[in-house]
């Protein structure tokens, strides 16, 4: 969760290790409150002349559905700088109303499609923060908390943290290296 204008991403991401509804009672005795439920199917895409997997960026094109509505969003997250668990990199996001017309300039301009993900996601509100319980296919059970501020971050990790590891890696690096992108 960012504010308007603000193209920076704020988060820490965890494998959870408990049961789904144990996860879920977890985040509702901390006081968080149940937003919507998405399912998201991304579009990772590779630079034709740069390498992504080299420089840590990534573009992304992600068809969302919301409340039986699509929502087309095109992302390039820059670099990571990482404090601990806790992630920070430029994210510039843009909806899209014509994505087909986009992927395909982005086609002609030589960006190829390198690998498709699917989760889907039970968005929760605690404060000023973003707890996202991601069922990412192929890959399993992770939350995602984002924030404004890192220290609010520990302060939500501290309060469920009996039931998550961290995790370092994106959902990017995990599917490649599991083996189970699909295209």
């Amino acid at each position: 969760m960012r504010p308007s204008g603000q193209d920076e991403e704020i988060e820490a991401k965890y494998k959870v290790i408990c049961s789904d509804e144990q996860i879920k009672q977890l985040i509702e005795a901390i006081g968080a409150s149940y937003i919507e439920v998405l399912h998201e199917y991304d579009t990772y895409l590779q630079h034709p002349c740069k390498d992504f997997s080299q420089t840590d960026e990534a573009l992304r094109l992600r068809m969302m559905i919301v409340s039986d509505r699509e929502k087309w969003i095109l992302t390039y997250k820059g670099p990571r700088k990482m404090s601990g668990e806790i992630k920070s990199r430029e994210e510039i996001e843009v909806e899209l109303t014509e994505p087909e017309k986009i992927l395909k300039i982005l086609n002609r301009l030589g960006f190829k499609k390198i690998a498709s993900i699917t989760k889907k996601r039970y968005k929760y509100r605690y404060n000023d923060c973003d707890i996202l319980l991601d069922h990412v296919k192929g890959l399993g059970v992770f939350l995602e908390i984002e924030c404004r501020r890192k220290n609010e971050i520990n302060k939500v990790k501290e309060l469920i943290g009996s039931c998550i590891e961290p995790v370092y890696k994106t959902y990017l690096e995990l599917c490649f290296e599991t083996g189970v992108c699909h295209e």
